[in-house]
């Protein structure tokens, strides 16, 4: 199980990251999510049998957050 770490804009507020932590969480193949505004990124622990870095991008990207690979 993979931990990956995004680099994410557009998160303002604690509803922000509750937006991105929500919609992740509720993503099949995800077992953890922290999102932080301060640092603007999302740190993502996800089965990689289930996902892919870029469909967990995408779920981002559809909440009106844009996201990249961090590093």
């Amino acid at each position: 199980m993979p931990t990956i770490k995004l680099c994410v804009t557009g998160m303002h507020t604690t509803a922000d990251e509750e937006r991105v932590e929500t919609a992740l969480a509720c993503t099949r193949g995800v077992f953890g999510v922290v999102a932080s505004r301060e640092e603007q990124s999302v740190e993502v622990d996800f089965e990689d049998d289930e996902l892919t870095v870029d469909s967990v991008i995408e779920t981002l990207q559809a909440q009106g957050f844009p996201a990249r690979l961090a590093g």
